[in-house]
């Protein structure tokens, strides 16, 4: 008797697969802070998965972040006291920030150029380090603007800010200025009239608004291109921008994304494009199934996301990815592409091979799964089948294992 015709007589089997999946212990970070505004070009570096990406408006933010803002860019950041920073254009710096209790946190910011605008949330302690200087914050207004060379102006808008280096130590109050640079202490706090105040804050808006869409709506197949459509509307009355003749850059996160600004003759993970009349055309590509977060930026304008859904051909997938496809496509996805380590039939007679076959044939059908995640990170998924059209009897026979 065939394997096959032993695989139609059982009544159940089970099939046992032991699936190798690589993974990074992450997933107990809290964030500490959301993006709630995001003006150009602005990037993040994030801890987790470390690499200069395109941030995105309500992206949340963790302890060890690094984020820069570039030419006509703004950004805000909300921290999860309440505490409010807005950053200029052409910054750069790295947030260290821990909660304390349940709405408060310990923060530090690395500033290493550029200029902010902090408002700082009452009961939660702030520093700003610089180059030159650390500004120690508690429930307090200020504007930090740090030149190229380190040295550091700090302008006290309300509340009081201790400002020092190795050279010495002022305590700035509110409404005054004071100077740090290299080898020299903070200068004594200097008062500062109202019309003298960085007005900088109130003048950041966007101009422009840039969106991003696929040619045609849908999955897209893994390495399959296709072309993303780029236009851009006026902020004010949004309608299209026909003036806009700028570069913009486009990046992902996520899956693996390529684009191609020469019609497909090479591929980047990141791009720049320059749009004409407010239009523009590139190729994309996803090289690995799942989602990515495509992402639109330039100057002055806000940003446009587009997520996109890449799915392995039918053609490339294996014969275990098929099978599992037709019990849960998710747990196709996670088993997509890893190496099998071990397989076995527990209950049952007949070779894996046999009932992949006919699981993807149709002449047996799954009635339920199991998904076991192991403590050395493997995943074992347990399936039982049985006749397509069939009633369990009660009865199990055979064994049989799988590892990947």
């Amino acid at each position: 008797m065939s394997n096959t015709n032993k695989i139609l007589s059982t009544r159940c089997k089970v099939l046992v697969l032991s699936l190798f999946i690589f993974t990074l212990g992450f997933s107990a970070t809290r964030p500490v802070a959301v993006m709630s505004k995001i003006i150009g070009d602005v990037k993040v570096d994030p801890v987790t998965e470390p690499g200069w990406r395109a941030a995105a408006w309500g992206g949340k933010l963790f302890d060890g972040d690094k984020l820069k803002t570039g030419e006509a860019s703004f950004s805000s950041i909300m921290f999860l006291d309440r505490s409010l920073v807005k950053i200029r254009e052409n910054s750069k710096f790295t947030i260290k920030s821990k909660r304390t209790v349940k709405r408060e946190l310990d923060t530090e910011i690395y500033m290493k150029v550029g200029e902010l605008n902090l408002k700082a949330a009452k009961g939660s302690q702030f520093k700003i380090q610089t180059p030159t200087s650390v500004a120690s914050v508690k429930g307090t207004e200020l504007n930090l603007l740090v030149e190229e060379d380190g040295t550091t102006i700090l302008t006290v808008i309300e509340g009081t800010v201790a400002f020092m280096n190795e050279m010495g130590e002022v305590l700035a109050t509110e409404m005054t200025i004071s100077r740090s640079s290299v080898n020299e202490a903070p200068s004594e706090p200097k008062e500062i009239p109202k019309n003298e105040l960085p007005t900088w804050v109130g003048k950041v808006k966007e101009n422009w608004r840039l969106n991003l869409s696929p040619d045609k709506p849908g999955e897209k197949e893994v390495g399959k291109p296709f072309n993303l459509q780029i236009n851009v509307e006026d902020a004010k009355d949004g309608k299209m921008a026909l003036d806009y003749n700028n570069e913009v850059n486009l990046s992902s996160s996520g899956a693996d994304f390529v684009f191609s600004v020469d019609g497909g003759q090479s591929w980047t993970s990141d791009a720049v494009i320059k749009l004409i009349k407010g239009r523009g055309v590139i190729k994309g590509k996803g090289v690995a199934f799942g989602k990515s977060t495509l992402t639109v930026s330039g100057g002055s304008s806000s940003p446009g996301e587009l997520s996109i859904s890449t799915k392995r051909s039918k053609a490339i997938m294996t014969k275990t990815e098929r099978a599992l496809e037709k019990v849960d496509p998710e747990l196709a996805e996670i088993v997509a592409g890893k190496q099998i380590l071990s397989s076995r039939v527990s209950i049952g007679t007949g070779s894996v091979e046999s009932i992949l076959d006919a699981i993807n044939s149709g002449k047996l059908e799954v009635t339920s799964k199991e998904v076991i995640e192991n403590p050395d990170g493997t995943i074992r998924v347990i399936l039982k089948v049985n006749p397509a059209g069939s009633t369990n009897s009660g009865q199990e026979e055979g064994e049989q294992e799988d590892e990947f």
